[in-house]
């Protein structure tokens, strides 16, 4: 019998968000992804492999993920310095030719603005990465903390308020 995780949540204020996000500076963006639609994922730092299993379908994958991780759901665009590079509405076309050149490339810094937190993240090369909501309800991104360590943790978005998850079992 599998157990069902929990998490807790902590609103965090600005600079425990920058004091957690202080050792991605500068580490390597390793693998860029697309999930569902318009989500894009960036594994940060180390990758590493992991076996994940399907009992439903009695086959497993491998996954990989960064040390930390960045998601962002819908809304978002990667900015040149005088221009839009590519963004969410652009077709996939484009954006499945122009997100893997974020790949390897550096964090410089991670930026949270407005009274709704987005991000900014600044990427070697002249490049950021933007979040920004466009539709009812919350920013939806989603920063994943070391990996490495446990208990996982998470910092979302949610009501105007930086949120620390927390995965307990």
């Amino acid at each position: 019998m599998k157990l069902k995780k929990t998490t807790t949540q902590k609103v965090i204020t600005l600079e425990q968000f920058n004091e957690f996000f202080r050792s991605i500076i500068n580490l390597p963006i390793n693998l860029v992804w697309r999930g569902y639609g318009s989500a894009v994922f960036l594994e940060i730092g180390e990758i590493s492999e992991k076996v994940i299993y399907n009992t439903k379908r009695d086959k497993s994958r491998i996954v990989k993920e960064g040390q930390f991780g960045l998601m962002i759901e819908w809304s978002w665009r990667v900015e040149k310095q005088k221009s839009i590079y590519f963004g969410s509405w652009s077709t996939d076309r484009i954006i499945d030719n122009r997100l893997p050149k974020l790949q390897h490339k550096t964090i410089k810094n991670i930026e949270v603005i407005g009274r709704l937190p987005e991000l900014i993240i600044e990427i070697s090369d002249g490049l950021w990465l933007h979040s920004f909501a466009t539709s009812e309800s919350q920013p939806r991104w989603c920063l994943f903390l070391n990996r490495n360590e446990q208990p996982k943790k998470w910092i979302i978005s949610e009501k105007g308020k930086l949120i620390l998850e927390t995965e307990q079992s």
